[in-house]
């Protein structure tokens, strides 16, 4: 008998895709997504990208699905911009064993948490909220903890992503007993490319993006964005020694409003260092691994802002960078003490260059952090949600089977 878990997503997102994949591979016919929105596959305007973007991965493909299309306005621009018109009888209809929900960012959210306690369904949650990601004042800071106390009250399993995430829970007062792991992490894209073709593909890379083979290469992914505070890579370089200053290529990948001033300040690294600058706009989701292969380090200097976890740093693990990030990423507490994983503090231009110089004496190899990274893989989460959806199913049917 198929076991049944309804996921509530506001819309497809290209790095919970894959663990809904995989759980219709490992448990055919146990899951079904309902989207509030599809706009993700359509496309749609991304200010901080600067850019009008669709993902280029499959994402509707795989796993059984319904998109609601409950707009109101703008999709995803606050709380009431996802409805939750239809939700109320998908649930009747579908009877699930259990529902789970990504965030309590939308009405489309809070219809499905308070439609699944009305009719006895277990409701599960995992999403990426911490607390140490933002500032926020005393008050904002109490009434936000009585909204999660509340709300966290009524749920039957959390799955934290990480360890700010599970001290989040405990923090608000959730029960250890009801907490699950079920790990952050990406689609590893690395994981049928065989050793030499990653050499090659690496300096294939290189070669197209004017890199020679002896360059050592810093690299950035994500949003050209204040948050993510792009520019202090090239503040750093001041601080770095003559010796490996001399070698350094950088390398940003991404796009946003960051752009013009930081092509800037490559040409003045270029005046006073001699040191070339790539920008690769926005890279889609197929062509990220030649972009991470190119780097030898990736670094993820957000400032607090806002940055809960920092996925970008499991994907130049997987292709065997080390990395860098500041102490404003929510991943360090789950990777700080890893080998080629370095923290830094947020703002902090030398702290930032002695990190950079202290990962320089490594050789790269694309597996150092294979194994200690089989926690955070897709494959990892789905077999932690399919675990906890079969002791469901048998305690739901023991009680079936008691009751008079």
């Amino acid at each position: 008998m198929a076991i049944n878990l309804l996921v509530f997503d506001s819309h497809p997102v290209q790095y919970r895709v894959p663990i809904y994949q995989e759980i219709e591979k490992l448990q055919p016919g146990s899951i079904h997504v309902v989207y509030g929105s599809d706009c993700s596959v359509r496309g749609f305007a991304d200010a901080e990208f600067g850019i009008t973007l669709a993902w280029d991965v499959p994402m509707l493909e795989g796993y059984s699905n319904t998109i609601l299309n409950c707009e109101k306005g703008t999709p995803l621009s606050g709380w009431n911009s996802l409805t939750g018109k239809g939700v109320q009888q998908l649930i009747r209809t579908l009877k699930p064993t259990a529902i789970l929900l990504t965030g309590f960012n939308f009405r489309f959210d809070w219809v499905a948490y308070l439609e699944a306690r009305k009719n006895g369904i277990p409701v599960w949650l995992r999403c990426e909220t911490q607390d140490n990601a933002l500032q926020r004042s005393k008050l904002k800071a109490a009434f936000r903890s009585m909204i999660y106390k509340t709300a966290y009250l009524a749920l039957n399993r959390i799955f934290y992503i990480g360890e700010l995430n599970k001290k989040h829970y405990l923090k608000h007062r959730v029960k250890a007993m009801k907490l699950r792991p079920a790990r952050y992490g990406t689609e590893d894209k690395f994981l049928n490319i065989i050793e030499d073709e990653k050499h090659n593909m690496r300096l294939k890379g290189r070669t197209d993006a004017g890199i020679t083979p002896s360059d050592f290469v810093i690299g950035f992914s994500g949003k050209l964005i204040s948050k993510k505070n792009p520019d202090i890579i090239f503040s750093m370089l001041e601080y770095l020694p003559e010796a490996l200053r001399s070698k350094v290529h950088l390398y940003f990948m991404g796009s946003g409003e960051l752009h013009e001033k930081l092509t800037v300040m490559a040409e003045k690294a270029y005046q006073d260092y001699g040191i070339k600058t790539s920008f690769t706009g926005f890279v889609n989701q197929s062509q990220l691994a030649t972009n991470y292969l190119i780097m030898d380090i990736m670094v993820l200097p957000s400032r607090k802002m806002g940055e809960t976890w920092g996925l970008v740093a499991n994907e130049a693990m997987q292709a065997g960078c080390g990395v860098i990030v500041s102490d404003a990423v929510g991943c360090s507490a789950d990777f700080a003490n890893w080998e080629r994983f370095r923290v830094f503090k947020e703002g902090d231009p030398l702290a930032l260059a002695t990190q950079i110089f202290s990962l320089s004496n490594y050789n790269r190899d694309f597996n150092w952090a294979k194994k200690k990274l089989e926690p955070y893989t897709i494959h990892a989460t789905a077999k932690s949600l399919l675990i906890e959806l079969r002791q469901t199913k048998q305690y739901t049917s023991s009680n079936k089977t008691l009751t008079p």
